[in-house]
């Protein structure tokens, strides 16, 4: 009994497609955990700080932190740099 080349095709493609997605899952995952989050809050208007948050925070999470009298003025992911992953490493 021979198996179509048809069956071949669609199931090497369905394969092909499964490994893909489970590679992109896995760069996701990878990518979160060398990722912080930095808020720059402002309570005057001319001093800004930082806040580092490992996930992206929700306002609440952020009032809790800061204060509730605080303005958000930015929000950006940031990688977490080669060396210091390195060394949190070492830490471990």
């Amino acid at each position: 009994m021979a198996i179509s080349e048809d069956l071949i095709n669609r199931l090497d493609g369905e394969a092909g497609r499964h490994l893909l997605d489970r590679a992109r899952m896995g760069r996701r995952r990878a990518l979160e955990h060398i990722t912080t989050y930095a808020v720059t809050l402002t309570l005057d208007g001319q001093t800004t700080w930082e806040e580092i948050f490992d996930r992206p925070p929700t306002l609440e999470q952020v009032a809790e932190r800061a204060g509730a009298q605080v303005f958000v003025l930015s929000m950006r992911k940031r990688r977490k740099s080669l060396t210091a992953r390195f060394f949190a490493a070492l830490v471990a």
